[in-house]
């Protein structure tokens, strides 16, 4: 039985495979018009296993296919950057019986001469260069000005196509060198649709005969927009952790369990890499994360440039954008600021066990904002103390208290990124059933009403009957409603207005408890 893949290229024979054929018929297509194209996905995202199903085929239409990566090449003295060239040209070619005799590539002229002399035994040479943005200016200028002579010289040699694979679209790269090659073709890999999603998991499923929800299927796009490497290893430790029992099916609380675990144990290289890149960019990534205001996206920048290569944010509508919301989850977890103490005051007696926030259809989330409104208005502006954190204060002050009653009932809390500027949502499970709150920052009392506008519309999309609606205001005052209950389009929405301007620092003093502050 195959398995889904989480580690390098996808081989059909061993791992659950998505052909993707449309795809592959549109790389033949340029291939067979002798172009020069870039391929272009960011890391993790299928391309490998893309252009080797794409070179895979092109073999059986009698193309001699080759794959070789810059990767570790760029930061090498030019003379020993050609011999690794050399050397990876060179294994290609006896994988494909061709030997080469008397022609080694010592530099881009040389480069071009090798070719030629392969041309003499093979005259339908598709070249596949990954990692392409790996090398140096110096050899970039020399090898671009090397294809760009063979592009024009057809009858010298048999280099049908050539292929540039890198985590950008290398337009810009090729542009800024000093090279006359022209790149007039690209292909994007894109993420997996919903249907694609669902034709991998189908794969498993009659192989294995393990039933999957199709809650859980749809979970798993929404959550990770379709990135391949995110769904492969979303269900493959869903069958191998979670529910390994195959005569069992997967359900939405398997996925859920899943969820949580890849936001605060596992360690997924696609999401590690992540972190890191969107840390070297922090203050940017928080006014992403959190901020009303949108970003234009503009490819010049060089933090866009950066965070876009590595498939970080994304460009939507004009505008800078987490379009994979596990990314953008994991992000909010690892920005997270400790509490430092402060859960010592969501307690407000030695004997607070927060059971009577139980009810028989979950917990009393309005009563518990309640208790969050309280807090607030005695701890003033030490409960959004954003010392350390410019951006996003107001969400994680809710989340942390949320969070700390829920958990000491034996419930948990998720973070939602629904599509919209400035909203996170707080996803609240206890004992099988599901609540919603989503908190927003006051901007005008126009935004205000729409939102609550928008939320009915989304409740009836998504079939719930009611939501709560969490707006931080630094315009409010204590004189102003702060509370509404109302029904809108049949939905029932519960909106708490906290007030986040305070005049001075509140000195309330905790109480003295035993328990160990979270």
């Amino acid at each position: 039985m195959r398995r889904f893949n989480t580690s390098g290229p996808c081989d059909p024979k061993k791992h659950y495979t998505v052909l993707r054929q449309n795809l592959i018929a549109e790389g033949q297509k340029i291939v067979e018009a002798g172009r020069y194209f870039t391929l272009f996905a960011p890391r993790q995202a299928g391309k490998t296993t893309y252009f080797q199903l794409l070179l895979e085929h092109l073999k059986s239409q009698e193309y001699t296919p080759l794959w070789i990566s810059f990767e570790g090449l760029g930061g090498l003295p030019l003379e020993r950057f050609y011999v690794g060239v050399n050397r990876y040209l060179q294994l290609e070619f006896e994988k494909c019986n061709i030997k080469i005799d008397g022609v080694v590539i010592r530099d881009h002229l040389s480069l071009r001469s090798y070719l030629e002399e392969v041309s003499k035994q093979s005259s339908s040479i598709v070249l596949v260069i990954d990692e392409f943005e790996e090398v140096s200016p110096e050899a970039l200028h020399g090898i671009m000005h090397t294809f760009r002579a063979m592009y024009h010289k057809r009858e010298e040699h048999g280099l049908q196509s050539l292929v540039l694979a890198g985590v950008s679209t290398l337009v810009e790269l090729i542009l800024e060198s000093a090279s006359p090659f022209n790149v007039t073709d690209q292909v994007e890999v894109p993420y997996f649709s919903h249907e694609e999603v669902g034709e991998l998991i189908k794969m498993h499923v009659e192989e294995s005969g393990q039933h999957f929800d199709d809650e859980v299927i749809r979970a798993i796009y929404v959550n990770t927009s379709g990135q391949p490497g995110l769904v492969n290893a979303l269900c493959e430790y869903i069958t191998t952790k979670i529910v390994p029992d195959k005569s069992l099916p997967v359900t939405v609380d398997a996925f859920y369990t899943t969820l949580k675990h890849f936001l605060t144990h596992h360690l997924d290289k696609n999401v590690v890499n992540i972190v890191q890149k969107a840390k070297q960019k922090r203050e940017f990534m928080l006014r992403v994360l959190f901020g009303n205001e949108p970003i234009p996206f503009v490819r010049s920048d060089d933090t866009i440039a950066f965070l876009y290569a590595h498939g970080v944010i994304d460009n939507v509508d004009g505008y800078v954008d987490i379009t994979v919301p596990l990314y953008a989850k994991t992000l909010i977890a690892a920005f997270r600021p400790l509490l430092n103490g402060e859960s010592r005051y969501f307690i407000e007696s030695v004997t607070d066990t927060f059971q009577q926030y139980v009810t028989p259809d979950g917990l009393d989330l309005n009563a518990m904002l309640k208790r969050y409104e309280a807090y607030v208005r005695r701890r003033g502006f030490r409960a959004f103390d954003t010392e350390q954190l410019r951006e996003g204060a107001w969400h994680y002050s809710l989340d942390g208290f949320i969070n700390f009653l829920v958990n000491d009932l034996g419930g948990d809390t998720l973070v939602e990124t629904p599509t919209g500027r400035g909203r996170t949502d707080i996803l609240v499970l206890y004992r099988n059933h599901k609540q919603i709150i989503e908190t927003k920052v006051f901007t005008t009392p126009s935004r205000f009403e729409n939102g609550k506008v928008q939320l009915a519309t989304y409740l009836a999309t998504e079939e719930l009957a009611e939501r709560y609606y969490v707006v931080f205001s630094n315009a409010h005052s204590e004189t102003d409603q702060l509370y509404f209950d109302e029904v809108i389009e049949g939905k029932r929405i519960y909106t708490h207005i906290i007030r986040t301007k305070f005049e001075q620092a509140s000195r309330a003093k905790a109480p003295k408890v035993d328990e160990d502050d979270a």
